[in-house]
């Protein structure tokens, strides 16, 4: 099947997913975009978006609520990279109205800027409470704080989710950078990047200069009734923002080409650095695990967390997910994205009586089951590849020279080396007499660039090898284990890695996610 047919036939697929959406009145309606690699690949609206009956596109803009938080969250970090700020001092240095919580036996510190922008911050959840005040002006909230504030527990202790420390946390950037927090993401972030549609909406452009939805919601008879438009105060950073489906592509693009081939980028490096990108998505504030079941049977294990400004999901399977939902009255929206693979979709909706999150997840599943995208990619090392050709020599024909030269002072002393040989000569008889090397042909799992793991196929059975190599130079093996499993075991209960033995000891262990794609060391 060519590759175009096949791109055809996913964005076809989705459509269909999407276009049920608004059709089964989830929402007036919605428009989503496929992101790739490099960049938007496929955006579809459908149904209509305000009065006149408009179909949304890629360029409508909408609300986007709380996944207003990243493009925040990305310029708290421009300022620290600037020195302007440090991110882990308390929120007080730069907001002294913001008090300490506990009591007089434990009494908490001020959170720091990190804590409240990874939801570590210990205020209480409030969701159903930050709606009606969006437009509260910052002197307000302020006087607010000098009331006193709830915390359910002690700053940097879990993950609560809370619009009002995001928001102080903003605010805390704007002051740090001689500014507003609007006007800073939008000289630092928007304009740099290139998001043309993107603006907070107290400094959205005149109507009607620009196409934008309607929100909606059903009355008491069942008809769409439209949502006035709010302009934010001093809750912008944790919802004021506006976009459309090409500038959040555009984002999602961006953020996810810091975990790729630098050669890869889109050239917008002085904005923010690949490092800090990957900041920005890194799981700092972990949630409790979800186990989901499935309908195909089984079951989904996930554990999820808040990096800066975005929710992270680890998936066995798949690997790193980053996302964000947002919603506002009226409006219902969210983005995810594989960064391992630059996969990604965007769904924008003009109602809240619909959750597109499980659709847009359902889609996005949907390409990476098709592109057959790995969870994670890992590259060896060259030391890596050399030293497992040497190690499999060793196996094949044990070498005590070359056995003192390839394993670092650590493996003796764990197990002599000569007992080391004579285990390997009974594993080898075992399942033996050994076929032929095939370099690297048989790799199962690798970790990280540091280790791998590969099979030694027999008449009888098949040896499965690991090494992993020392955090020093020169690179040697700190650990080589040999097992030996028959042709009787089904080929799926055969391990793919053998750290799971190790880790019954009570020892450190590498634990190899599922489709893990391993990679050559470029040449």
């Amino acid at each position: 099947m060519s590759s175009e047919h096949l791109r055809v036939s996913v964005e076809d697929e989705l459509d269909a997913l999407f276009a049920g959406y608004p059709a089964s009145g989830q929402s007036t309606g919605l428009v989503y975009g496929l992101v790739g690699p490099d960049g938007l690949g496929h955006s579809r609206g459908f149904g209509t978006v305000d009065d006149a009956g408009a179909v949304p596109d890629l360029d409508t803009v909408f609300p986007i609520a709380s996944m207003s938080k990243s493009f925040v969250a990305c310029a708290a970090l421009v300022a620290r990279d600037r020195g302007l700020l440090d991110l882990d001092a308390p929120v007080s240095d730069l907001i002294p109205e913001f008090p300490g919580g506990g009591t007089a036996l434990d009494p908490y510190d001020p959170p720091t800027l990190r804590m409240l922008f990874s939801m570590g911050g210990g205020l209480t959840e409030d969701n159903s409470w930050v709606d009606p005040f969006i437009d509260a002006p910052v002197d307000e909230l302020l006087v607010q704080l000098g009331k006193g504030l709830r915390y359910s527990g002690a700053p940097g202790s879990g993950y609560e989710y809370s619009n009002l420390g995001f928001t102080l946390a903003g605010l805390a950037v704007g002051r740090a950078a001689g500014t507003t927090i609007e006007q800073f993401v939008h000289d630092e972030v928007f304009v740099p990047l290139g998001l043309t549609s993107t603006w907070f909406d107290n400094a959205a452009p005149e109507a009607g200069t620009y196409r934008r939805a309607t929100g909606y919601s059903l009355d008491e008879e069942g008809r769409w009734t439209p949502f006035p438009w709010v302009a934010s105060g001093a809750f912008a950073a944790a919802g004021g923002i506006q976009s459309s489906v090409r500038d959040l592509a555009r984002w999602v693009t961006w953020l996810g080409e810091a975990f790729r081939s630098p050669g890869e980028q889109s050239g917008e490096a002085e904005v923010l650095s690949r490092a800090s990108r990957r900041e920005l998505q890194r799981l700092h504030q972990l949630d409790l695990p979800s186990l989901t079941a499935l309908p195909t049977g089984g079951h989904r294990v996930t554990v999820t967390g808040y990096a800066l400004g975005l929710m992270v999901q680890q998936d066995l399977h798949r690997g790193t997910l980053v996302s964000h939902a947002g919603g506002l009255p009226g409006f219902t929206l969210f983005m995810c994205w594989h960064p391992d693979s630059g996969h990604g979709v965007v769904t924008l909706t003009n109602s809240h009586r619909g959750n597109p999150v499980a659709l847009t997840k359902d889609a996005l599943m949907l390409v990476l089951d098709r592109a057959d995208a790995a969870a994670r990619t890992v590259t060896l090392w060259p030391e890596t590849v050399e030293l497992r050709r040497h190690a499999e020599s060793l196996v094949r024909v044990w070498d005590d020279a070359l056995a003192a030269e390839v394993f670092a002072d650590n493996v003796d002393f764990d197990r002599p080396l000569a007992l080391r040989r004579d285990d390997i000569a009974r594993l080898v008889e075992q399942v033996g007499p050994l076929h032929d090397p095939r370099p690297l042909a048989d790799v199962t799992s690798a970790v990280t660039p540091a280790d791998v793991t590969w099979t030694i196929p027999g008449e009888r059975g098949e040896l499965v090898c690991m090494i992993h190599l020392t955090p020093v130079e020169p690179a040697q093996i700190q650990e080589f284990e040999v097992q030996a499993v028959g042709y009787d075991r089904p080929r799926s209960a055969r391990p793919t890695d053998i750290s799971a033995r190790r880790a019954g000891l009570g020892h450190p262990s590498l634990n190899a996610l599922p489709n893990t794609r391993v990679l050559l060391p470029p040449t």
